[in-house]
């Protein structure tokens, strides 16, 4: 026998190789349900275009696209895990991610990215649109664009946080970028659930996010194959 496989043959013998569900054994899952207050839709601006439209009995940008689609309140909340106690690399997302300007909105209102991502600004409208962002270490205005045209930013999202976005021919619309420096993100669905199914053991920073609320920060400290449950009352 060669020597280089005698070693590996004792490597496999001392440490011998775990199964699968040995591995997923030793990660945390983390679940729960947030519960979130009532909150008001802001007023909505009334154009003279859209005044005229409206008496004709014709549907105007506004009522035509994002706003007849039910929205659930959750679809502005990002929930994340911060390792605190081992690092994490956070990768970038694979392919660019779009903002869409629909119905003068932006859709998503938050978009939750890693950091180093990689994001485009589609005007899916019959009008122009702009974008641009005042904020420190992202700051950028990509012009007035037509119907149509897909805007990608030249340099990946560098800075981490609140990256706020702004329209300068629609003053109502707003959006943000939610940057982060943790793989471990998700959003909760229709009902408020959330769940991280697979965390590595370890003490995290444990952040629930909503542009229009408090912010929620607590630490928790996970063990190998626990299954914590942790349910959020969200405050104004």
């Amino acid at each position: 026998m060669q020597i280089p496989s005698l070693i590996a043959a004792l490597v496999l013998l001392v440490f011998p190789a775990l199964p699968a569900e040995r591995i997923h054994a030793q990660q945390a899952k983390l679940s729960g349900r947030l519960i979130m207050p009532v909150l008001s839709a802001p007023a909505k601006r009334v154009f003279k275009r859209d005044y005229r439209m409206r008496r004709s009995g014709r549907k105007s940008v506004d009522q035509s696209s994002s706003d007849d689609i039910q929205r659930s309140p959750f679809r502005d909340v990002v929930v994340s895990v911060h390792p605190r106690s081992f690092s994490a690399k956070t990768e970038p997302l694979p392919e660019p991610i779009a903002v869409d300007q629909l119905g003068v909105a932006f859709e998503p209102r938050v978009l939750p990215i890693p950091v180093g991502s990689a994001v485009e600004f589609i005007n899916r409208d019959p009008i122009y649109h702009n974008v641009f962002s005042l904020t420190p270490g992202a700051k950028f205005d990509i012009g007035r664009k037509p119907t149509g045209v897909v805007y990608r930013l030249p340099d990946p999202i560098a800075a981490v946080g609140e990256i706020h976005l702004f329209c300068d021919i629609h003053p109502q619309m707003n959006a943000t970028i939610l940057s982060l420096d943790t793989p471990y993100y998700t959003q909760p669905d229709a009902a408020g659930q959330y769940e991280f199914a697979q965390l590595p053991p370890g003490i995290y920073e444990f952040r629930i996010y909503h542009p229009d609320l408090a912010a929620v920060s607590a630490t928790i400290e996970l063990e190998a194959g626990q299954e914590v449950v942790r349910d959020i009352t969200m405050g104004n």
